[in-house]
């Protein structure tokens, strides 16, 4: 867990977050996480340029931002750290590049619905067949 995240995090009680099975969000609040990164400078795109400056900016906007429980918010961020990390892998660079605005969508979705273990993080190929499966399920637009 990051000390940004470790912070807000309330030790111990019924207000824990159980790392090895981080809850599920909606896509919405990592869709809000995804936008406070790129007013920090930085983009999922670039996964692989991101430094701990960017996540720690996201991390406290994201904290004053949202009026939600503290673990509501922990979740959110711990899922959005593994999603960036997630996003590193080139297969899902390569998705991003192809398929652009769409794939990234269904990648944030995938994160917010996939099992989470923080000392793990998401499974670059299972994030990967949930997107190529919803781009595939997606009606072709005619020219």
């Amino acid at each position: 867990m990051t000390k940004t995240v470790a912070n807000h995090h309330a030790s111990g009680g019924s207000d824990a977050v159980d790392l090895s099975d981080v809850p599920t969000v909606s896509v919405r609040e990592l869709v809000l996480a995804e936008k406070l990164l790129r007013s920090a400078g930085g983009a999922l795109e670039a996964a692989h340029l991101l430094t701990e400056e960017h996540l720690t900016r996201v991390e406290a906007a994201y904290w004053m931002v949202l009026a939600r429980r503290r673990t509501r918010k922990t979740a959110v961020l711990l899922r959005f750290r593994a999603l960036t990390e997630v996003c590193r892998a080139r297969r899902l660079a390569g998705l991003m590049a192809v398929h652009g605005e769409p794939a990234r969508l269904q990648i944030l979705a995938a994160a917010a619905g996939q099992r989470l273990n923080t000392s793990w993080g998401f499974n670059p190929l299972k994030v990967a067949r949930a997107v190529d499966d919803a781009l595939s399920a997606r009606p072709a637009i005619a020219a």
